[in-house]
């Protein structure tokens, strides 16, 4: 699959992001980005919506974030963490501004959409709770023929229901192979239902980057003397040992960790001598 998003060596000059970051997000496909507060999730996902400047390589669908025509912006669907909406307007009102910003306004799907989440359109954007913020925002995205979908925290502030109910339009939405999304959350468990590609990063960097099958049965988790670590987790009643699942002998007991357990492993963990990567 030819690349949705492609990021070589990504640096800001403020921000979380120290060292340069690297990856890609095929076309066809949700990737994911995990990781801590302050890791540069944000960080990234708003430079390549345009906000934020940056240095090195960042392309969207081929072409350079940087030299993007008006047409090429407005297949970008941008939700962000900040949730920044007109509060004054009405979300009905916020569509007709937004009809004369696109050109490939739909008025009946940001109807529909708003309905399906049960979003008042004569409602004052003041009154929305943190929740219906988020979703007034992702109907917004969903609205404009975008090709690629940036989302940041798409869910946060948002009940179990209304999550799935997110998580299913997000499914939708990539059903047509030309699209591209890239979400960060801190709900490993949204990431794990819906993302084809993890990206972690830690500290500014990406320290994993693989198909999400493919991670999570890449590693084990054992415990005990005469394995090869990839990290060493230290705990209180010992430690817990991450390690490649091809390097076990046949019937080791070990355990699949979750992708939680990978992310502490990666971020708490330790590199001992003698680990494998």
């Amino acid at each position: 699959m030819k690349d949705g998003i492609s990021v070589k060596d990504m640096t800001v000059s403020f921000g979380a992001l120290g060292s340069g970051v690297s990856f890609t997000a095929p076309r066809g496909t949700v990737t994911g980005i995990v990781g801590e507060n302050g890791a540069g999730k944000s960080t990234v996902i708003r430079a390549l919506a345009g906000i934020l400047p940056y240095r090195g390589e960042a392309e969207i669908n081929g072409k350079s974030v940087r030299s993007m025509s008006k047409a090429e912006r407005q297949k970008i669907g941008y939700v962000g963490g900040e949730r920044s909406l007109p509060e004054s307007l009405t979300l009905a009102a916020f569509g007709n501004v937004l009809s004369r910003i696109f050109g490939e306004w739909d008025e009946i799907g940001f109807a529909h959409t708003a309905e399906k989440f049960r979003l008042p359109l004569d409602k004052p954007m003041s009154e929305f709770s943190t929740g219906m913020k988020a979703l007034a925002a992702l109907t917004a995205a969903l609205s404009h023929g975008a090709e690629t979908l940036l989302l940041d925290e798409p869910t946060s502030g948002l009940d179990i229901g209304v999550r799935g109910e997110v998580l299913d339009m997000i499914y939708e939405h990539m059903q047509n192979e030309s699209h591209t999304v890239l979400m960060s959350s801190h709900l490993s468990g949204d990431l794990e239902r819906i993302c084809d590609r993890i990206v972690l990063m830690h500290e500014g960097g990406v320290v994993l980057e693989a198909d999400k099958d493919e991670l999570m049965t890449r590693y084990a988790v054992v415990h005990g003397d005469g394995f090869k670590p990839v990290r060493v987790l230290r705990r209180l009643y010992g430690e817990d040992l991450l390690v490649l699942r091809s390097s076990l002998p046949e019937g080791t007991e070990c355990e699949y960790p979750t992708l939680d357990e990978l992310l502490l492993f990666f971020i708490k963990g330790e590199k001992d001598e003698g680990s494998v990567s």
